[in-house]
């Protein structure tokens, strides 16, 4: 149980620590998804298992929202190591051939797609706490 104990602990300091510094760049000019579909979002986010929700909040936070929304979008792994094409980072969209970055810029570029949402008071009450509150928290800011 020992020997399991140190194995897991350098497996995951390897995976997390090492390879979450690692990621390449996509080249500007090529795409992801080479026969990509009109309107279709292709998320490209931290591997997970099926069944249970990602570990990362921004990844977590723009599935939910594709799926709140009901827009159709694959998930495709990127196995720790491939980051967007501009800065290198995760999540990022291809979306009718243009990749968008960052959680906030695709909530806005796709914003148009799939159906309206209707906030009240308390959806936007809950919103600022979740901005405010937990995803600092998460990532100590």
């Amino acid at each position: 149980m020992k020997s399991f104990t140190y194995f897991l602990s350098i497996f995951l300091t390897f995976q997390c620590g090492i390879l979450g510094l690692l990621k390449l760049p996509l080249k500007e000019n090529t795409l992801l998804v080479e026969n990509w579909k009109v309107n279709v979002v292709y998320l490209v986010q931290y591997p997970r298992i099926e069944l249970l929700p990602n570990f990362s909040i921004k990844c977590l936070l723009i599935e939910s929202w594709l799926k709140i929304k009901n827009i159709q979008f694959y998930r495709i792994n990127n196995h720790f190591l491939l980051g967007s094409p501009k800065f290198g980072t995760v999540p990022f969209v291809q979306f009718n051939g243009i990749y968008i970055e960052g959680s906030e810029n695709i909530m806005n570029n796709l914003n148009h797609l799939g159906q309206k949402l209707a906030k009240n008071e308390k959806e936007i009450e809950i919103n600022q706490i979740i901005e405010e509150i937990l995803i600092p928290f998460y990532f100590n800011e």
